[in-house]
């Protein structure tokens, strides 16, 4: 903890300096416009910068399935990369003066979170007049105690099961705490908060909006001419993290389903670029998601915008914030259900699966596009904006 203390204590001189200076440079200059940084998750960071009027994106990671620009791209060369301890607090001092809103997406923030979970550049961007928006993207906020206690009461397997074995040490206490501050900051300085209430089960305690995805309608299409019937029936599984997606179980399936003589091509594909595998989704009837989480994720939005048939555990009658119509858009499969569930669309008529298929396509063009989660969001600035006004007058 003394390490993190003393990068805490650096960054907070080098910010403060900072912020003093470009106060100074920005003085009576109207705060405009949005931040959102600082980590790429599943494209979102990148979407969010797309979707939302005169914003700028930070990202101090380097995310290898995505080649992206962002306005302050910290982690795309090493020399950045380590020596971002020290530049993210010089820009946050940058960016506080000029800009209203700051949109945290996932874990990072400008200073070092392991001490008090972004409390002190929460507080201080609020004194500053800035709104705090949090965006919380998976275990960045799920308390894996709270989590175990779910899978416990409800006799389920969750992503927390197998996490600590993929992910050596994301469940120790020490990391633990760190979640539970960074709920306690949110909490008490976010301005708003969008977290799925029951899949990333947190010590928040406030109300969450849900969490929203950013589809490019252009990109979203109805293939019937692959819903042929007697042409043969292609299933995609991509996880990028084979065991918390429930790959042993699925390939289980894949291969009683081979022996029994049913006749399908199966594509698993792990650890290759995003463009790769939107081809294989295009080319899909049935796609199997992930099987611990209670939302569709990324990958669930990529499948239906390709018109396929998705199977997954998202289940809305467990996480209350996805969208209505959302058992719907997809097969419910928890799993222990996957065998069953698949055999059932390999059985079923072309016609059936374009039919299911189709209402995936249409939800995520109701709830899932850029425009309608930017307004979402727009909204929600917007309130804040006039809440503010209303507190100054």
């Amino acid at each position: 903890m003394f390490k993190f203390r003393l990068k805490f204590a650096i960054q907070k001189l080098l910010f403060l300096v900072s912020l003093s200076v470009f106060r100074i440079v920005f003085w009576g200059r109207k705060k405009q416009g949005t931040v959102i940084g600082n980590e790429e998750i599943a494209s979102i960071l990148y979407s969010l910068g797309q979707a939302l009027p005169n914003s700028v994106t930070v990202n101090v990671a380097n995310n290898p399935y995505y080649k992206f620009n962002y306005d302050y791209h910290i982690g795309k060369y090493a020399i950045t990369r380590k020596l971002n301890v020290y530049i993210t607090p010089l820009l946050l001092g940058y960016l506080a003066p000029q800009y209203k809103n700051f949109i945290y997406m996932s874990a990072p923030g400008f200073l070092c979170r392991e001490v008090d979970g972004r409390a002190f550049e929460f507080k201080t961007l609020k004194k500053l007049g800035c709104n705090v928006i949090c965006y919380f993207t998976g275990s960045d906020i799920r308390s894996f105690d709270l989590t175990r206690e779910f899978s416990k009461l409800h006799n389920m397997d969750v992503i927390t099961s197998y996490q600590h074995i993929s992910h050596k040490g994301i469940d120790l206490p020490a990391n633990e705490l760190v979640r539970k501050k960074a709920a306690e900051a949110a909490d008490k300085y976010a301005s708003a908060i969008f977290n799925p209430i029951v899949d990333q089960l947190t010590y928040i305690k406030r109300d969450c909006h849900p969490f929203l995805y950013f589809a490019d309608k252009d990109q979203t299409h109805f293939f019937p001419e692959k819903f042929k019937e007697g042409i043969r029936k292609v299933i995609v599984h991509a996880p990028s993290s084979p065991i918390i997606k429930g790959t042993p179980i699925v390939r289980a399936a894949i291969k009683q389903l081979q022996e029994e003589g049913y006749d399908f091509e199966y594509i698993e594909l792990i650890g290759v670029p995003n463009s790769v595998v939107l081809e294989s989704l295009a080319r899909a009837h049935i796609v199997l998601n992930e099987f611990y989480a209670f939302v569709p994720g990324v990958f669930g939005i990529e499948t239906m915008m390709n018109n396929a048939v998705l199977l997954t555990s998202a289940d809305r009658d467990i996480e209350p914030t996805l969208f209505d119509g959302a058992n719907d858009a997809w097969v419910v499969t928890p799993y222990w259900s996957i065998y069953q569930n698949l055999k059932a669309q390999l059985e079923s008529p072309m016609a059936k699966l374009q039919q299911q298929a189709d209402k995936g396509t249409d939800w995520v063009l109701k709830y899932c596009t850029y425009e309608y989660s930017a307004d979402y969001i727009n909204n929600v600035i917007n309130e804040l904006e006039a809440d503010n006004h209303a507190e100054s007058a």
